[in-house]
């Protein structure tokens, strides 16, 4: 096993509890992968915040195989404050309803619109609940070219489409496929009620992905190598062999790449795939995070969204740290 972030760490974990040998190699001093923590003198910091949601099931099954449900916050109930710069603060919110009545509500009264534009999120939302996201002509179509037609406003997107779509795809309206968002949306909201509502751990990172993880991995038999850096792999005839930064060869009978798709192609042969090239040059979506440490308390919010600012979620880390 080739990277030791989330779905290094769950692949090894499956494999070993099958009953195979595993051994896992990472390049860096710690497992985690994107999802990790470092320390800032007597600071224990995450390298970004990660939030779950309560239909990211997999993700749900891979604390409970770690021991680690027991450090993490999941809501009863989606609550999720939103707050405008100079103007009042409005709230996402679900009732004890059905799918997609939950919602209704909170949609009527969302303060960061004005009412006319409120019903036309409503009418909006119940057409995203009747889109197939296995229809191929909507990922020919964005998500922004979409709401437009449907009247939704410039506001609209970015006070709530946007809102909702930065967090799960990493990208604007603007941006977007028609068919991811209407996965996103309607597994996300409009299909279960309890979908959205948020967890996010109580602990850093490293102490769930990293320390558990690897805790997890040894007793089901793994191995686990820190600091071994994989830079090439490559079919044999009696298997598969891994080459390390420093001159040591591994073999195996088979090898799981679960690195970034820009890694994995520079470790595969030329002649792995004729799609490698294309594979390997797919562009990236960076997500910054600001860190800020005040000498006071500052909120009462464990976290808030934001509309009409860059900065788009708030944080409140201090027991974590």
């Amino acid at each position: 096993m080739v990277g030791g972030g989330l779905a290094g760490v769950s692949a090894a974990l499956a494999l070993a509890d099958g009953g195979h040998d595993v051994e896992l190699l990472e390049a860096r001093p710690r497992l985690g992968g994107a999802a990790c923590s470092f320390r800032r003198g007597a600071l224990t910091v995450d390298n970004g915040q990660h939030v779950f949601l309560r239909c990211c099931t997999e993700y749900l099954a891979f604390l409970r195989r770690l021991g680690a449900t027991g450090h993490v916050t999941l809501q009863p109930r989606l609550s999720v404050p939103v707050l405008r710069p100079g103007g009042p603060a409005g709230r996402l919110w679900r009732d004890p309803l059905p799918a997609p009545l939950h919602l209704a509500r909170a949609l009527g009264g969302y303060v960061h619109l004005p009412f006319r534009q409120r019903l036309g999120v409503v009418r909006t939302a119940l057409a995203m609940y009747r889109l197939d996201p296995a229809d191929p002509v909507l990922d020919r179509r964005t998500l922004g070219d979409w709401l437009a037609a449907r009247g939704q406003s410039r506001a609209a997107v970015e006070v709530l489409w946007d809102l909702i779509g930065r967090a799960t795809l990493n990208a604007t309206a603007s941006d977007a496929s028609l068919a991811l968002a209407a996965m996103v949306f309607r597994t996300g909201l409009l299909t279960r009620a309890g979908a959205a509502d948020l967890g996010y751990p109580r602990v850093p990172l490293g102490d769930l992905h990293d320390t558990l993880a690897e805790r997890a991995l040894r007793d089901a038999g793994a191995r686990v190598r820190r600091r071994s850096r994989v830079i090439g792999v490559a079919a044999h005839e009696d298997g598969v062999r891994a080459w390390l930064a420093g001159g040591v060869t591994v073999s195996a009978d088979a090898v799981i790449l679960a690195v970034p798709h820009d890694a994995a192609a520079r470790l595969l042969p030329e002649d792995a795939w004729p799609g490698l090239p294309r594979f390997g040059g797919l562009a990236t979506s960076p997500i910054v995070n600001v860190h800020v440490r005040y000498d006071r308390q500052v909120t009462d919010l464990p976290f808030a969204a934001g509309v009409g600012s860059p900065v788009q979620w708030v944080f409140d880390r201090t027991t974590a740290s």
